[in-house]
């Protein structure tokens, strides 16, 4: 996977999350880990949508998520490479409940673990 600049997204936790912005037309979908799709906006990034990556080659439902994003604006792709599921649950959780997301992904929290601060 082609890798681009380096962003850090902080989540409601405080924590700094670091992402990588690919091309769109990059086989990001494929990775396991969390993908923001984001619009530009006047202070850097507002986040549109975030998703889980489960890792499983065929999986369309990121891409699904993207064509959804661009509804309302996301032009952008970061991803945060995460094999743990968990952990995956946790960042995606924590970033959406930091930026308040256009596109909400309603994923259970209380499967999250607790972020250490």
């Amino acid at each position: 996977m082609n890798m681009g600049i380096e962003v850090r997204f902080r989540g409601q936790s405080g924590k700094a999350w670091q992402f990588q912005r690919v091309a769109t037309e990059a086989p990001w979908a494929r990775s396991a880990g969390v993908a923001i799709f984001a619009a530009p906006d006047t202070y850097g990034w507002r986040i549109i949508r975030v998703v889980e990556l489960s890792g499983r080659p065929n999986d369309v439902q990121p891409i699904w998520a993207l064509a959804d994003a661009e509804r309302y604006g996301a032009n952008a792709v970061f991803v945060a490479l995460e094999f743990d599921a968990a952990a995956r649950k946790t960042m995606a959780a924590d970033i959406e409940e930091g930026f308040s997301p256009v596109c909400f992904s309603g994923h259970n929290r209380a499967d999250a673990a607790p972020i250490a601060a």
